[in-house]
C-alpha cells in the first residue's frame, strides 16, 4: 500500500521521473541554431541534481570548440546577487546594518541632492530606489580610466529624476558604492571579499573579477555583437555591480547554494533570514500584457534579485548584459530548480529560455518560446533599421561650418569630465578623455555645426556632435547617440578658456 501510495505521488508531481530531458536538451539546441548564436552554455540544477549541463556553438575564431562546464563567460550584473549576499555576511556579523546611513561607512559618498545623500542606507544602494533613473551616470565607468571610488564621487554632479525611494531607476553606480561599503566595513575590497567568503568555500575556482585573468585564460568564450566576434574590453572598475565572469559548472555551485538556505558542507554561510530579507520585495514593478499570459501577477525587486510570481509559485531571477554578453539566473525555491544561461552575443535568448525552463518544469508548452521570442526579434530589428534610415536622411545636403580650427579645444562636461578636439590629418577628431580608447575618432559633417562621430566602440551606433555657436564664438557641445544604456544625451561639454 505504502509502494503505490509513494508511486502516485511520484506520478502526479513534477519531480525528476517526469522530466523529459532528452527532449529539453533537444530543444536546446534547435534554439541555438534559430537565433543564430556563436555559442550558448545551459545548466539546470532540480532537487540538489544537475539535470542539464550542454554547450552548442564555437567560443572564439581562434577556439572552434563548443563551451563545455568550464568556459568562461562575463556574467555582468549577476555579479549583483554576489555584494546582496556579502553585505548580509556583514550584517550578521554586525559589522553592518542595514539601515546604516552609507555615509557612516563612506564619509566621502555625496549625490547630488544633500537629504538623499544623508539619508541612503546600505539597504537602499541593493534596491534601485535613489531616485536617479535606469542606467544613470554608467558612463562614468563604461570603457573609462576612472578608479570605482572617482566614479561614484563624479555621480554627484547628476541631478535625481525622481524622489527618494519613490520609483525603480535601476542603478549600477549604488552597486559599486556597497562594493566600497564592503571594503570599509571589512578591511578586503569587494573582489577580496567575494573570493574568500564565496568564490572559495564553494569551490568556484573558475569565477574571476580580474579580467586579466579572464582574458588570458584558455577557456573563454569571446564577445560578438550580431555574429562578429569584437575586441575584450576591462570591466575591472564596475567592481560589485558587473566585474564577475564565470562559468556553467561554477554558476551551478552558487545556485545550489541558494537552493541550500546558504549552507555548504555542512557550514551556514548565509542565513536563511538573510536569503528572506534579499528575497524579499523592496521595490515593486509594474506588470505588462507579457506578464499577465505568463500568470505573473506581482513584479518586484529584492536585494540584488528581481522577483516575480509565475504560475503561482516564487522565481528570483536577474540578467546580465554588457557588450558581446547577455546571461541570466532563476531560482525557483518552490520547484528546487534553479537555471544559468550564458551567451556570447547580444540575445534575448537566455530571457526565453528562463520561461521556457518554467513552463518545461510545470509541464507547459516549452517550444512555443522560440517563435514568440523570434517574433520580438524580428520586430526589434525592424524598428532598428527603420532608426538607422530616420536617422540617416537627417543628414544634410549642404553645411555650414566654422573654420575647422575653431572647433579645436577643451572641454568639460561638469559630470563626466573632458573632452578634447584636435586637427589630425587635417581633420577633426574628437576624444572623449576618460574613455579615449573607446571613444576617439573622426567628425565629419553632418549639419549646421553637426558633426557625426564615428568611434571605435563596436558597441554603439555613431554619435552626432552639435556645437553649440553664438556669434560665430563656440561654446560647447552635446552628443546625440540613441541608445538604450547610456545617458549621452544628458552630457553637456562646456569650452574651457
Amino acid at each position: 500500500m505504502r509502494t503505490l501510495l509513494f508511486l502516485a505521488l511520484l506520478i502526479s508531481s513534477p519531480g525528476l521521473a517526469q522530466l523529459d530531458t532528452v527532449g529539453f536538451t533537444t530543444y536546446l539546441k534547435s534554439v541555438y541554431e534559430d537565433f543564430d548564436l556563436p555559442s550558448m552554455a545551459v545548466a539546470a540544477v532540480k532537487d540538489g541534481k544537475v539535470i542539464i549541463s550542454e554547450g552548442y556553438g564555437t567560443k572564439a575564431k581562434s577556439d572552434p570548440n563548443a563551451p563545455n562546464e568550464e568556459t568562461l563567460y562575463a556574467i555582468a550584473s549577476l555579479s549583483k546577487a554576489f555584494t546582496a549576499a556579502s553585505i548580509a555576511m556583514l550584517v550578521e556579523e554586525g559589522a553592518l546594518d542595514w539601515k546604516d546611513p552609507v555615509g557612516k561607512h563612506l564619509p566621502w559618498f555625496k549625490l547630488y541632492d544633500d537629504y538623499v545623500t544623508e539619508h541612503m542606507t546600505i539597504e537602499d544602494l541593493l534596491c534601485h530606489r535613489s531616485g536617479l533613473i535606469t542606467f544613470d551616470g554608467d558612463l562614468l565607468w563604461y570603457g573609462s580610466d576612472y578608479s570605482r571610488k572617482e566614479a561614484i564621487e563624479r555621480l554627484s554632479a547628476r541631478p535625481l529624476t525622481h524622489g527618494f525611494r519613490e520609483t525603480f531607476g535601476y542603478q549600477n553606480l549604488m552597486f559599486m558604492t556597497a562594493g566600497e561599503v564592503i571594503e570599509a566595513a571589512s578591511g578586503m575590497t569587494w573582489d577580496a571579499f567575494v573570493k574568500t567568503r564565496i568564490l572559495d568555500p564553494l569551490g568556484m575556482q573558475r569565477t574571476t573579477s580580474d579580467f586579466e585573468v579572464f582574458s588570458k585564460d584558455d577557456n573563454i568564450a569571446k564577445p560578438h555583437i550580431h555574429g562578429q566576434e569584437i575586441f575584450m574590453m576591462s570591466y575591472n572598475n564596475s567592481g560589485a555591480t558587473a566585474a564577475l565572469n564565470s562559468s556553467t559548472g561554477d554558476m551551478v555551485k552558487w545556485l545550489s547554494f541558494w537552493q541550500n538556505d546558504g549552507i555548504v558542507n555542512g557550514d551556514t554561510l548565509l542565513s536563511a533570514g538573510s536569503i528572506q530579507k534579499i528575497w524579499s520585495l523592496h521595490t515593486p514593478l509594474g506588470t505588462g500584457s507579457f506578464d499577465q499570459a505568463n500568470g505573473t501577477h506581482f513584479k518586484g525587486y529584492g536585494l540584488g534579485w528581481f522577483l516575480m510570481d509565475y504560475h503561482g509559485t516564487k522565481v528570483a531571477h536577474h540578467g546580465g548584459g554588457l557588450p558581446g554578453y547577455i546571461t541570466k539566473v532563476a531560482v525557483s525555491p518552490e520547484d528546487d530548480l534553479s537555471i544559468v544561461v550564458l551567451t556570447n552575443d547580444m540575445s534575448s535568448v537566455s530571457s526565453m529560455l528562463m520561461y521556457a525552463t518554467l513552463d518545461w518544469i510545470h509541464g507547459k508548452d516549452y517550444a512555443k518560446r522560440s517563435e514568440q521570442f523570434l517574433e520580438f526579434k524580428e520586430k526589434g530589428e525592424k524598428r532598428d533599421t527603420e532608426v538607422k534610415e530616420k536617422r540617416l536622411k537627417m543628414k544634410a545636403k549642404a553645411t555650414k561650418m566654422l573654420p575647422k580650427n575653431d572647433y579645436v579645444g577643451l572641454y568639460e562636461d561638469t559630470m563626466y569630465g573632458e573632452a578634447e578636439v584636435i586637427m589630425k590629418d587635417e581633420k577633426l577628431v574628437l576624444i572623449l578623455k576618460p574613455a579615449k580608447e573607446l571613444f576617439s575618432g573622426y567628425l565629419t559633417d553632418w549639419d549646421d555645426h553637426v558633426f557625426r562621430f564615428d568611434h571605435n566602440d563596436p558597441f554603439l551606433t555613431y554619435g552626432l556632435i552639435k556645437f553649440d555657436v553664438k556669434l560665430d564664438q563656440i561654446q560647447g557641445f552635446t552628443i546625440d547617440l540613441p541608445n538604450n544604456d547610456f545617458h549621452f544625451d544628458k552630457l553637456d561639454f562646456k569650452k574651457k578658456e
